[in-house]
């Protein structure tokens, strides 16, 4: 038996959106000329020529359409159905602004973190209220810390999605590893569909045609924040360290850039050469991106393996440190 997912009607609606997305990608430098997504080389940047930031708008086209597939389907309640696509709006349209015009950080964090205070609470579907691990008989009730646990985890995932997105391939290649743990863990429509034009978005990044841009993080950090924690609440078939593991490359280089930026007595939201991207461009390596898809995709292998959290957390940091000191020692030298 075909899963759901492979019924006619819906092969019919995914290559509508293959399509959709291929003419958006055909037209991104007219479509960047129009809104002004158009991401310029200057110091930081190692691209050579204006390049369009339109994966942002594939991927809320492809979102918006399957979300509203899934909707008539039945598989998602209206109150769901409208919590997810106001805050996929909001986070995107921020994004795209940001893109167009550059937006105060301040403003944007008030805006995305305003949005999450007023609207996740109307689904309870998107709230981690417990936290259930599968390497210890351990199960922490965060009872009134529920909420502001939640706008912590979606906003930390905000910002280091932000920060590993700057070389072609890293973010995209990382963002369809986390669509594909979705999908085996609860086939469907959604995940299917948005694994396929992401995986067609990663080789147009790949090339250097175009960016996810600021849209494109700000709605992917949403999107899998509210469904890794909408599956994790309603189906019990991942677990809360499993989703730790599949986060922890991005949040340890999140956690270490920003550190470092307090140390040395600069503005955490202050751009600079310090994610571990930078590094390994300044070495010209030429597997950066695999480089850091393999730092996401090994900590859930090691942990299946060895079903030990502790060993599997440890080697990810040592690793990651000891890759870093290395490239750092090499730049000095």
């Amino acid at each position: 038996m075909l899963p759901n997912f492979l019924e006619l009607n819906l092969i019919f609606i995914l290559l509508s959106l293959i399509i959709l997305n291929l003419i958006v990608l055909y037209f991104r430098n007219n479509i960047s000329k129009l809104l002004n997504i158009l991401d310029f080389p200057n110091e930081r940047k190692i691209h050579t020529i204006p390049t369009p930031l339109v994966g942002g708008i594939c991927l809320f086209i492809t979102i918006l359409i399957s979300t509203t597939v899934i909707f008539f389907e039945g598989t998602i309640s209206l109150n769901k159905y409208l919590v997810l696509i106001l805050l996929c709006l909001i986070f995107f349209i921020v994004g795209l602004w940001d893109d167009s015009k550059t937006i105060s950080p301040k403003i944007r964090t008030f805006v995305l973190i305003a949005s999450l205070i007023f609207i996740i609470p109307f689904e309870n579907d998107f709230i981690v209220k417990n936290l259930i691990f599968k390497s210890v008989d351990t199960n922490i009730n965060l009872g009134s810390f529920s909420l502001l646990f939640t706008f912590f985890c979606i906003f930390s995932l905000y910002n280091a999605l932000n920060f590993i997105d700057g070389y072609n391939g890293s973010a995209t290649s990382i963002i369809i590893f986390w669509t594909i743990i979705l999908l085996i863990y609860n086939p469907n429509f959604l995940y299917f569909t948005l694994a396929i034009n992401l995986i067609i978005i990663f080789f147009y990044n790949l090339k250097g045609k175009i960016f996810l841009g600021n849209s494109g993080t700000s709605i992917s950090s949403i999107f899998f924040g509210l469904f890794f924690i909408n599956d994790y609440n309603k189906y019990g078939l991942i677990y809360a360290d499993e989703i730790l593991l599949i986060m922890l490359f991005p949040g340890i280089d999140m956690i270490r850039v920003t550190f470092e930026r307090i140390f040395n007595g600069k503005k955490i939201y202050n751009a600079d050469n310090t994610h571990f991207h930078h590094y390994l461009i300044k070495k010209k390596n030429k597997y950066i991106w695999q480089l850091m898809f393999a730092f996401t995709v090994c900590p859930i292998l090691i942990f299946n393996m060895t079903f030990n959290i502790y060993l599997t957390i440890i080697l990810e940091i040592v690793t990651y440190f000891g890759f870093l000191f290395i490239l750092r020692k090499n730049q000095d030298g």
